[in-house]
């Protein structure tokens, strides 16, 4: 078991421009989808559920089909048993713990609801739901205006921070602007928010994207990547799992140009589902700032370091809240 030792901050970098989460600034959350499975067009609780007028959508013992990446802690990493307040993964022998499990059982334990977590593929979470496979998927996607205009979104469950992923002895340390990455081998998380960004650095020698976030930080850590471009919680777990690594925050004006609700992960939902986005509302209401740092803080505490060790877990600090409009 690891031990759970305060240390260092989730960084006042996470208030660069969170005050509102609509207006420009840094950005984060990846960009999700599901992930091809005959398990995840089992809609037959949500079928029962509509069959009769009148009749509640999402009784007590309705199964909620939520679609998750699995595959990104702190958010939701796949692990063998169900320490730590795992859930099972739908069709298969293993299990997924961290934040957004956090969040998807504190949803199904209020209304008695039974939880269905669907390993999806980043690139198929949105049409999961759009074709009616997920009635959700909870997986720190930002809220973005092209998603929106698929889905719809419950409001905020966390706020994130823009920043790039170096190693500790590179030049690039010390780096306070996006310009002084001039030239250098940067890339991100394939399907998300962040790839698009690396253009915005000048003279970038722009490298493929990849599609786990363990993939990124190797490609870091050997030396075949400068920077990566991620949300500062994904840094931060990954620094912490990886110690050679390090990672580089900019001041306003000197970092990315982004909308910082994209920044904000929200839970989306189909288009025009009310009832499921007031529930859900409902519950994210319960959490606050401290309930969610509270709830990141195990997350960071729980993740599998990178060489099994025991190591100083972060402490998730108080940042800004955010707004809901």
């Amino acid at each position: 078991m690891k031990k759970k030792v305060l240390a260092a901050v989730l960084v006042a970098a996470m208030t660069m421009g969170l005050a509102a989460c609509g207006s420009k600034s840094n950005d984060s959350a990846p960009a999700d989808t599901a992930e091809k499975t005959e398990e995840a067009a089992d809609g037959e609780e949500t079928a029962d559920a509509e069959a009769a007028d009148g009749e509640e959508k999402y009784p007590e013992g309705y199964t909620l089909r939520v679609g998750m990446n699995c595959g990104a802690a702190p958010f939701g990493w796949t692990q063998d048993d169900d320490s730590n307040g795992a859930w099972p993964i739908d069709g298969t022998d293993q299990y997924v713990c961290g934040y957004d499990v956090q969040v998807a059982r504190k949803i199904c334990d209020t209304y008695g609801w039974n939880l269905k977590i669907i390993k999806t593929d980043w690139d198929g979470l949105i049409p999961g739901v759009v074709s009616g496979k997920l009635d959700c998927c909870i997986s720190t996607l930002g809220v973005t205006e092209e998603r929106l205009q698929s889905v719809d979104f419950s409001d905020y469950y966390w706020n994130n921070g823009c920043v790039m992923v170096v190693r500790k002895d590179s030049k690039y340390a010390n780096a306070t602007s996006i310009q002084d990455f001039a030239g250098a081998k940067v890339t991100s998380q394939a399907v998300s928010i962040w790839l698009p960004l690396v253009k915005q650095i000048p003279d970038v020698q722009e490298q493929p994207g990849l599609g786990e976030m363990s993939e990124l930080f190797v490609g870091v850590s050997s030396g075949k990547l400068d920077a990566i471009i991620t949300g500062l919680t994904e840094a931060q777990s990954g620094c912490m799992s990886n110690p050679d690594l390090t990672y580089v925050t900019f001041e306003d004006g000197k970092g990315f140009d982004v909308e910082l609700s994209s920044l904000c992960a929200g839970i989306p939902l189909a288009k025009g589902n009310t009832e499921l986005k007031e529930k859900i509302d409902a519950v994210i209401a319960t959490m606050d700032h401290d309930t969610q740092l509270e709830m990141m803080t195990n997350a960071l505490n729980q993740q599998p370091l990178s060489d099994g060790s025991d190591s100083e877990a972060l402490t998730a600090e108080e940042t800004k809240d955010v707004t809901n409009e």
